[in-house]
């Protein structure tokens, strides 16, 4: 009956052995996950936040759209390249919102084939 004491006292509190909780994550994650989706600095986020789960994800969808804007270049069809680099221009500046805000989007078909790469 008496399960719920309100004169017990509290645990006690263990400093500098804080759980991180998937809100810290995000928010120490946020600057590099927004930054993966600027061509070149998608590395940042791969190999120097690779324990920040939301900026490797991101990370990691930065490195696709990299290469498929690299192979655009390289092949150079002039309407079709435009259109390439267009559309990845478009899924950046959505990837860098989404970043900001704080959502983890996916890349459709490509999303699948990043989920088994896991260092």
């Amino acid at each position: 009956m008496d399960d719920f004491n309100l004169n017990s006292a509290a645990p006690p509190v263990i400093i500098g052995a804080e759980i991180p909780s998937e809100e810290r994550m995000r928010e120490e994650g946020k600057i590099p996950a927004m930054l993966a989706y600027v061509p070149f600095l998608c590395f940042f986020a791969l190999f120097l936040k690779r324990d920040n789960p939301y900026a490797f994800h991101h990370g990691k969808q930065g490195l696709i759209l990299f290469l498929i804007e690299m192979i655009a270049i390289a092949l150079r069809w002039d309407l079709l390249w435009n259109l390439i680099l267009i559309l990845c221009g478009g899924v950046a500046v959505w990837g860098i919102v989404a970043a900001f805000r704080g959502v983890k989007f996916r890349l459709p078909l490509l999303s699948d084939l990043l989920d088994k790469y896991n260092p």
